[in-house]
């Protein structure tokens, strides 16, 4: 019996499926999409002078709104089932953390959807840009987007925890603050690319010609070219980014499975 009851337990892909549903039409998709597009709109589109490409837009976006969104669509996520008491959680009849995994893990997808919206933009406009549309710009710009992903997610889990536990507004400015400031005191990180909120900031370097402060790689190429020569702490740092999200989804199931057991 035991067997028959785990073997119709939700998995984790239907705990998904869950989320995806219950918020196909909700706020979190459309602030996604929404807060994605007015940086690359308006920046994308090549130099009238020289008819290259500009990515300080791209730096705006993973700087300023990619913030804003995660913070925004994790304590939307994390509130719709809070202010219900977790009912809707405990009716799914799969375990909180499972559901708390698929949480973070929609919220995931949606940062990806953003970020491929962004890459979407530019590469469409590279194709008017003195270079053209190329192989390898467009593998490059993707990159990007996926680091963006990936050095950003940390804030996923940090907020869905504490708009669980204190609220939609710790769960909104408390990693948004921790994020816009670790993000913009890059400079005085002895490692920024080993501490997330940095890492957004300098490992787009590697991959788009942007400095960390918006402006052109040419504005400064050295601290440019140490920042994309140094691949082994670009790699180690999404390595960190990634096990952070990780670390924070597993405490926050904990946690919610502790909660329940209470």
């Amino acid at each position: 019996m035991t067997g028959i009851a785990a073997a119709k337990r939700p998995s984790l892909a239907s705990a998904l499926r869950a989320e995806a549903l219950k918020f196909k039409r909700a706020a979190p998709m459309r602030l996604a999409i929404a807060l994605a597009l007015p940086m690359p709109l308006l920046g994308a589109w090549p130099s009238a002078s020289t008819g290259e490409q500009v990515f300080s837009a791209w730096n705006y976006w993973y700087a300023l709104f990619l913030p804003v969104m995660l913070a925004l669509v994790a304590a939307c996520v994390a509130n719709a089932d809070a202010r219900l008491k977790l009912r809707p959680l405990l009716g799914q009849g799969a375990p909180l953390a499972r559901a708390w995994w698929a949480k973070a893990l929609y919220c995931l997808g949606l940062s990806a959807l953003a970020n491929l919206v962004v890459f979407a933009v530019y590469f469409a406009s590279s194709a008017f840009s003195a270079q053209g549309a190329t192989l390898a710009g467009a593998a490059t710009m993707l990159a990007c987007a996926l680091v963006n992903v990936v050095t950003s997610a940390w804030m996923i889990p940090a907020g869905l925890f504490l708009a669980s536990r204190f609220g939609m507004l710790a769960g909104i400015f408390v990693p948004l603050a921790v994020q816009i400031a670790g993000g913009f005191a890059w400079a005085i990180v002895p490692l920024p690319q080993l501490f997330p909120p940095s890492a957004s900031m300098v490992i787009p370097t590697s991959f788009i010609p942007v400095l960390p402060s918006g402006e052109p790689l040419s504005a400064d190429m050295a601290l440019g070219g140490a920042l994309a020569a140094g691949l082994p702490l670009t790699a180690a740092g999404l390595a960190v980014c990634a096990a952070a999200f990780v670390a924070l989804a597993a405490a926050g199931a904990a946690w919610l499975k502790g909660a329940e057991e209470r």
